[in-house]
């Protein structure tokens, strides 16, 4: 074997046809160490600029969980706490860390001008998104041993592609969260390789704070520490855990402390996610998760569909389109835990909860896109190995052998079985198969504006009625709505739910009998003034207390793209002085 100096792709590598004869650099030093500072800066480049590009004029709030992460920014920037500033009572939030709402707090402070900050504020998720590709870049070569061009194209097809954007445009939490775990991840491979206290502790410290983004971040700890424990690195697994229960502590006394200011009957929306989760188990019993289970993995085999641009042919094409995914993922799984165990055993963690989460996966595997996009990269090097040497253009060497240092590239002749190299053109074949499908998928994102009609579809619901509340409501009015973080942030008035978010829905859409029950639970909770209604579960409320025996609600103005209510007085929707002082929870189980 020979070591080749100056820089992985500028190495020279020995010909599967002559092992003993090696290859003369095509390039030279000094250029491949100028590409080699560029590549980095490129992949950010084009993450950062489909995003720009992507950016439109659409509210926030559109998303509901944006609008819910402007509404803490401002209650940060402008000294009120951590609060729901849109609930009448402005409880303590609990539901969503406080790490990004700090972060959009700050921006916040910088341009205080509401709605106009919100364009800086998707330049900043623009940004995010570039760091994250530029560290995703860095692990891939550092920890993955992938060589330029493997790691370039594989980051960036799975960062500058239209389900990444989609979360980007939108003042969602995800690109931070795509960055902060492109470092953290580094920085645990870093501690479960070298098994330092210090390196451990570090990483430890960088999970707890990832957590604080999204709070899956935290399974980085667990998948570090049994790679150290298995390693019987205890005492740095011990450092690790420490640090992080220890950084953990203050938002974990924050949430038990001020968890029960919401009501029960919002939960789900404002309230803690074990608690959602664990109600549901606690009502329809241990099968609920497996019957979330069963439906995600569907839906996870039609994302594969999409994803791939297969969805719409026929089932012999679909069917073999998920063996290919589930096969390729397998394989390049197992090539990536062999060189980075901890995060392989983080995305295994990350997906096992996506799969028993009531809510839908996709959500979930596109705010890990970039990883994903790597294993399938790992599976493509591996797949391209089989022909019987390594190329320093893709990665490293086979068969489980990584390069010495970052600044050699061991090329060592491959020995693949005679099965690998019947099996690869077939292989790579159906990788390129699978590439041209994802290609055809990301060219329909753009060609059909996909982020504009996620978020135009709600702003141009929303809008009429916005502006009806405007010019006919006292700004003390409280509306219970469909979209109450936007008609919240746009009107200025409190604004509530019109329905319940419960995880059983995720399974069976709710009945109009419940969404009546719901709706009637929330008038008795909150003194509400207005109720609007412009989506199905609204609708169905307001039907029902309408066409109600004696009527709870009348109707006040029927728009284009809903109506407004108000209650009646008198009915029993109409909260009691207890009930509104001590709101009480009610069944809200969904009718079958």
């Amino acid at each position: 074997m020979t070591v080749a100096p100056g820089g992985g792709d500028a190495s020279v590598g020995r010909s599967a046809h002559a092992p003993g004869i090696e290859r003369t650099p095509l390039v030279s030093g000094a250029e491949t160490l100028t590409l080699a500072r560029l590549v980095p800066w490129m992949v950010a480049l084009a993450a950062f600029g489909a995003a720009v590009a992507a950016i439109g004029p659409w509210p926030v709030g559109v998303f509901q969980d944006d609008g819910i992460y402007m509404v803490l920014a401002k209650s940060l920037a402008t000294g009120e706490g951590y609060r729901y500033l849109n609930v009448p009572g402005t409880p303590n939030a609990t539901h969503y860390p406080p790490l990004f709402p700090a972060v959009l707090a700050l921006l916040w402070k910088v341009s205080p001008s509401f709605p106009q900050n919100v364009a800086l504020f998707k330049f900043a998720n623009a940004a995010w998104l570039g760091g994250a590709a530029a560290l995703f870049y860095a692990f891939a070569r550092e920890r993955l041993q992938l060589g330029r061009m493997a790691a370039g194209l594989g980051v960036a097809a799975f960062s500058a592609c239209a389900p990444v954007v989609l979360l980007t445009v939108m003042v969602l939490s995800e690109p931070m969260f795509l960055c902060t775990l492109a470092g953290t991840l580094i920085l645990c491979e870093r501690a479960a390789s070298s098994a330092r206290v210090k390196d451990a502790a570090i990483a430890g410290a960088a999970a707890a704070v990832l957590s604080l983004v999204r709070t899956l971040g935290i399974l980085c700890v667990p998948a570090t520490m049994l790679v150290l424990a298995w390693r019987r690195q205890w005492r740095a697994a011990f450092a690790m855990g420490a640090v992080t229960i220890l950084l953990s502590i203050p938002w974990q006394l924050w949430v038990g402390a001020h968890a029960a200011e919401v009501p029960s009957i919002f939960l789900g929306k404002y309230g803690s996610y074990l608690g959602w989760l664990v109600d549901a188990v606690q009502r329809d019993g241990i099968v609920f998760l497996r019957d979330v289970a069963w439906a995600n993995l569907k839906s996870l085999v039609a994302q594969g569909w999409a994803s791939t641009a297969t969805d719409t042919l026929n089932v012999y094409v679909r069917n073999t389109t998920s063996i290919a995914l589930a096969f390729f993922f397998g394989l390049g799984l197992g090539a990536f835990a062999r060189r980075a165990p901890s995060v392989a055993l983080f995305l295994l963690f990350y997906l096992g909860i996506v799969v028993i989460w009531p809510f839908a996966p996709a959500r979930f595997t596109w705010g890990v896109w970039p990883l994903v996009g790597l294993v399938y990269t790992m599976a493509l090097v591996t797949v391209w190995e089989w022909r019987g040497v390594a190329s320093g253009a893709w990665g490293a060497p086979p068969n489980n052998t990584i390069a010495a240092a970052t600044d050699a590239r061991i090329i060592i002749s491959a020995r693949p079985s005679s099965i690998q190299r019947i099996l690869r053109p077939l292989a790579l074949a159906s990788l390129t198969a699978l590439a041209v499908g994802y290609a055809g998928y990301n060219y329909l994102g753009v060609t059909r504006d996909w982020w504009g009609v996620v978020q135009g579809s709600v702003a141009n619901r929303a809008r009429p009625l916005a502006e009806w509340v405007v010019a006919n409501t006292d700004s003390t009015a409280v509306l219970a709505t469909d979209d109450d973080v936007l008609m919240h942030l746009y009107t200025g008035r409190k604004a509530i739910p019109n329905s319940a978010f419960t995880p059983q829905e995720h399974l069976v859409e709710q009945s109009p009998a419940f969404a009546v029950q719901s709706l009637r639970t929330i008038l008795a909770t909150y003194r509400v003034d207005y109720v609007l209604a412009s989506a199905r579960y609204g609708a169905h409320a307001v039907q029902g207390l309408v066409q109600a025996t004696p009527p709870e609600l009348r109707v006040v103005r029927r728009l284009p793209t809903g109506a407004i209510f108000v209650p009646v007085q008198g009915s029993r929707s109409t909260p009691s002085a207890d009930a509104a002082a001590s709101p009480q929870a009610t069944d809200t189980r969904v009718t079958r």
